[in-house]
């Protein structure tokens, strides 16, 4: 089988370059890169040309948003396998290898996407573990996203696997080291109406693959680091209107349909508001959403 690895990058080129050797260095290396770019300079061009690789690269540059540039790295990939990190990654030196086997081993072709597993760089203070808990404990009372089982709550939202899960089969791909078969996208693709940042965009096309009939499987044995990246990201206010407004818009595509779920989607809307209660641009954040989408004002609003 052949790999193909998508870096999507948007103004980080220190992260980049930071990135880029654990692939170099992989004991099977893709069989090409191909770096989606939609920064504001094209300094990550020139670094390409300028650096030994053992496997072939092609650049893109384009708008940004993160789903378009997702799509963009498909549609111009040649590989039966299809690898996605973000671009402030530190691969474990055989995840290709690990995660291929996977793909081989499935000889049915029933897992269409594989997921690896995230460490800590370093073991969480007390605080940390103590906030960790007690926001976990909010979060899982009220079905949104954190730390579980990495399945679906019954609100649609995900859940991504605890540091002690084992291998085996979830439903929530990560949106940092996700990996496909290239026959999912004959059925699926990444939805560029989640537009810029792209937030839950994992979820949507973890669902999709899971309509579409394939399985999804946890591979811990193909590790990473993601040293997340403080460039280029949203603020508190902007991250908490988004939870709100990409979540309503991805329950609605793919949920409500299952009526008896709508209790369920209100309960997480509460939810949202209690795991931001610490926050006061948490907060300002989530009723922004929450106006935005009950009188459906414009994107731009």
């Amino acid at each position: 089988m052949k790999i193909t690895v998508i870096i999507c990058t948007r103004n980080r080129f220190d992260d980049f370059t930071k990135t880029l050797p654990s692939i170099a260095a992989q004991t099977r290396p893709p069989d090409e890169l191909i770096v989606v770019d939609s920064s504001d300079e094209k300094k990550l061009e020139a670094y390409l040309g300028s650096v030994t690789l053992p496997f072939p690269v092609r650049y893109f540059h384009t708008q940004p948003g993160l789903t378009l540039q997702r799509n963009r790295g498909i549609r111009e990939s040649k590989g039966d396998l299809i690898f996605f990190f973000d671009d402030d990654v530190d691969l474990g030196a055989s995840y290709l290898a690990e995660v291929e086997k996977v793909f081989a081993d499935d000889t049915t072709k029933k897992i269409g996407a594989v997921d690896g597993k995230i460490v800590e760089l370093t073991p969480p203070s007390a605080r940390l573990k103590f906030e960790s808990f007690a926001f976990g404990v909010l979060r899982f009372m009220f079905g949104v996203v954190g730390n579980r089982n990495g399945k679906f709550y019954p609100s649609g939202m995900p859940s991504h696997p605890r540091a002690n899960r084992p291998s085996g089969f979830i439903e929530c791909l990560s949106g940092c080291c996700m990996a496909f078969r290239r026959e999912v996208f004959e059925k699926a693709a990444f939805d560029e109406n989640l537009a810029r940042y792209g937030l839950m965009e994992d979820a949507d096309i973890s669902k999709q693959t899971l309509d579409a009939g394939y399985k999804i499987y946890y591979q811990t044995t193909a590790t990473l680091i993601h040293n997340e990246s403080p460039m280029n990201r949203l603020n508190v206010q902007q991250w908490a209107e988004m939870s709100v407004v990409n979540y309503d818009y991805l329950f609605r595509k793919s949920w409500s349909r299952d009526k008896w779920r709508w209790l369920f989607y209100y309960w997480a809307l509460l939810g949202l508001f209690a795991a931001n209660f610490h926050s006061l641009k948490g907060l300002k954040g989530t009723f922004a959403g929450v106006k935005k989408i009950f009188t459906k004002l414009p994107a731009a609003a």
